[in-house]
C-alpha cells in the first residue's frame, strides 16, 4: 500500500503528541476541533509521519462513537388532552458538535436558532412546536454545543377506549425510514461513528397510571448496539433509548444484517405504553 502512496496529494497537516504514552493526533489550527480529535476530512486518513529517515505511512484514529453523542434530556408534562410540554436539553459532543459549529459558523444568531429548533422537529415523528430558550455557545471549541428548547407536542398521546396510548420514540425520527429499501447496490456509509441517548420524564396527570410498559430491548450486533426501557413509577415514566454506530464503511454483502437490525429498531420506537386515565380508574 505504501508504494501507491503519493506525498504530493498530502493537503493537511496534523500534530502528533505522546500523553503518558499514549498517541495523540490533533490539529491545534481546526476551528472548534478540541484537543484529541481532528475534523473529519482528517480522522481515519493514510498521511505521512515525518522523521529523519523520511517518514512512513501511518493512519490518523477513527474514534468511537461514544465521542460523537447526540444526548437529549426532556422533562415533559402530559396533559389530559393528550399534549405534551416541557424543556428539553441537547448536548452535542465531540464531531456532532463540530459539524453544527461549522456548518453556521456565518450566519446570524435568527439562522442558527431556526436550524436547531429544525432539528428537533426533525426528530420528532409528529408535528410539533419547538422554542430554542438558551443562546448556546457556537465558538468554544472545548465545550460541547448544549440547546435547550421549550417543546409541545399536540396530541401525543392517542384515545383507545379507556385507554390511553403514548408511543416511546418521542425523538426517534431520524431512524424511522433508514434502510427501506430490500436491495443495495452502493456500499453503507455512515459519516462517522455516533452515539444518541435518550432520557426523558414524563409527568402524568393527576389519578393516571401505566397499565401496560413495552419490554425493555437490549439489541447488540457488536457494531451497533439498540436499547431501550420504560419505567413507571408514582405519576411519572422514565424512559432511556440509546442507540451506537461503530461502522464507517459497510459493505452491500451485509446490508441485509444491517436492515434488519434497523428493523427492529424501528419496531422498538414504534411500541406504545398504555395508560389509564383518572376517570377510568374510578369506574373501574
Amino acid at each position: 500500500m505504501s508504494k501507491m502512496m503519493d506525498r504530493t496529494r498530502l493537503d493537511a497537516n496534523v500534530v502528533l503528541v505522546k500523553v503518558n504514552g499514549k498517541e495523540i493526533y490533533c490539529d491545534p489550527g481546526a476551528a472548534f476541533t478540541p484537543f484529541g480529535l481532528l475534523t473529519w476530512p482528517e480522522t481515519g486518513v493514510q498521511g505521512l509521519r515525518l522523521d529523519k529517515d523520511g517518514g512512513t505511512w501511518v493512519r490518523t484514529v477513527l474514534p468511537e462513537s461514544s465521542a460523537s453523542r447526540i444526548e437529549r434530556r426532556a422533562n415533559i408534562k402530559l396533559s389530559e388532552g393528550g399534549d405534551i410540554e416541557g424543556k428539553l436539553t441537547i448536548t452535542f459532543t465531540g464531531l456532532e458538535a463540530i459539524l453544527r459549529r461549522m456548518e453556521e459558523r456565518n450566519e446570524d444568531e435568527a439562522e442558527r436558532k431556526k436550524f436547531l429548533e429544525d432539528q428537533v422537529k426533525e426528530y420528532i415523528p409528529a408535528a410539533s412546536e419547538v422554542e430554542l430558550a438558551n443562546k448556546p455557545d457556537w465558538s468554544n471549541s472545548a465545550t460541547p454545543l448544549v440547546a435547550e428548547f421549550s417543546v409541545k407536542v399536540p396530541g401525543c398521546a392517542s384515545g383507545a377506549g379507556r385507554r390511553a396510548l403514548v408511543p416511546v420514540g418521542l425523538f426517534s425520527a431520524t431512524e424511522k425510514h433508514l434502510f427501506d429499501h430490500t436491495n443495495r447496490v452502493h456500499p453503507v456509509y455512515f459519516d462517522f461513528p455516533f452515539e444518541k441517548m435518550d432520557e426523558v420524564n414524563v409527568e402524568l396527570p393527576p389519578g393516571w397510571q401505566a397499565t401496560s410498559l413495552p419490554a425493555a430491548q437490549d439489541q447488540n450486533g457488536r457494531v451497533i448496539t439498540y436499547s431501550l426501557k420504560v419505567e413507571s413509577g408514582k405519576g411519572t415514566l422514565h424512559l432511556t433509548r440509546k442507540l451506537t454506530v461503530d461502522i464507517l464503511l459497510l459493505d452491500t454483502k451485509y446490508y441485509n444484517a444491517l436492515r434488519n437490525f434497523f428493523q427492529v429498531v424501528r419496531t422498538g420506537d414504534e411500541e406504545q405504553i398504555v395508560l389509564q386515565p383518572a376517570a377510568a380508574t374510578a369506574s373501574n
